[in-house]
């Protein structure tokens, strides 16, 4: 599965404008609406900051996405697949912001994104009589990453970023390449508002959803190394989120519990700049892409995991001298 520049040709049409000034305008809304993410004990920023620019993204790229795949005269066989992700997002996007008004209990919100999940795989798999067990492992594939991309949100422009630089890859890969496109696009629209300095957060609305579409992008390529390539693009992610997770459950923490504890967030406040921090994630995902172009599994696994190894080393090594607190 070779990258090309063709691919991201076809994935650009002209609803993507539509799509550049429909995000703008619904984040500026957001803006002004002034919902606020008040800083807690386990916040990164420190001043009462507007959330839920995820619905500029969410909101342009559902809105957009079938005008630009009629535009580039899309064949009828990707309505499947294609509905069940606009299902799946909306589903998600609709509880995510609801959590945010008035939070309930973390099995509703997961509830909703196995849900989502299982309409993706569904949509995904449409027309391929791949038996209903074999969806097992990509469903709970999707909810991991979608989750992983939401505990990682936490500090400017990283989630946001690395997810564009993901879907991205994805069109270049011939993967979906209008949705792709679209979605990069959309998510380059709101990354000035969010990085270096924060006008807006983007939010559980934004982070789960693309999350979702993201997964929902392997499913589709799968059987041409789609997941593969997700794995790869999303591997600083994936690790940050699974060494967290393996570590806190070995400390004894409750795993559903909110705090400051991701490889990220121990770099932050072991004194590294967030902008330094962020442009090492956004690394690990190009990163992640030349692994995955070599095209040899053992390489592309020792390329990845190299990394990981080697900034995880540094991080724990940075925490135990300088951050005070328990992590």
């Amino acid at each position: 599965m070779p990258f090309s520049f063709q691919n991201i040709n076809i994935g650009l049409t002209f609803p993507c404008v539509a799509a550049v000034v429909l995000c703008n305008i619904l984040i500026l809304l957001m803006i002004r609406a002034g919902v606020l993410d008040h800083p807690v004990e386990r916040s990164s920023h420190t001043r009462p900051t507007p959330k839920g620019g995820g619905i500029g993204i969410v909101g342009a790229f559902v809105l957009c996405l079938i005008p630009a795949l009629r535009a580039a005269h899309a064949p009828a066989q990707i309505i499947p697949p294609v509905a069940g992700l606009l299902g799946g997002m909306i589903l998600l996007g609709a509880v995510s912001w609801l959590d945010d008004m008035r939070p309930f209990p973390a099995r509703y919100k997961l509830a909703a994104q196995f849900v989502a999940a299982i309409a993706a795989a569904f949509g995904a798999t449409y027309g391929t009589n791949t038996p209903a067990w074999e969806l097992v492992p990509l469903i709970l594939a999707t909810v991991f990453i979608t989750n992983a991309l939401n505990f990682i949100d936490g500090i400017n422009g990283l989630a946001s970023g690395v997810m564009a630089i993901a879907a991205i890859f994805l069109a270049s890969a011939g993967i979906m390449p209008v949705a792709f496109m679209l979605l990069t696009i959309c998510l380059l629209s709101f990354l000035p508002y969010n990085f270096p300095k924060a006008r807006i957060f983007m939010g559980d609305v934004g982070s789960q959803p693309i999350g979702l579409a993201i997964a929902w992008g392997g499913m589709t390529g799968f059987g041409t190394g789609g997941g593969i390539l997700v794995i790869a693009l999303l591997s600083g992610v994936l690790w940050d989120v699974t060494f967290t997770l393996l570590r806190r459950a070995r400390a004894g923490d409750r795993l559903a519990q909110a705090h400051r504890g991701h490889l990220y967030q121990l770099a932050v406040r072991s004194g590294l700049p967030v902008p330094l921090v962020t442009f090492l994630y956004w690394g690990f995902a190009l990163w992640g892409a030349v692994a995955f172009a070599i095209g040899q599994i053992i390489t592309t696994v020792l390329m990845i995991a190299l990394p990981q190894i080697l900034w995880t080393g540094y991080v724990c090594t940075r925490a135990k001298a300088r951050v005070q607190d328990r992590w």
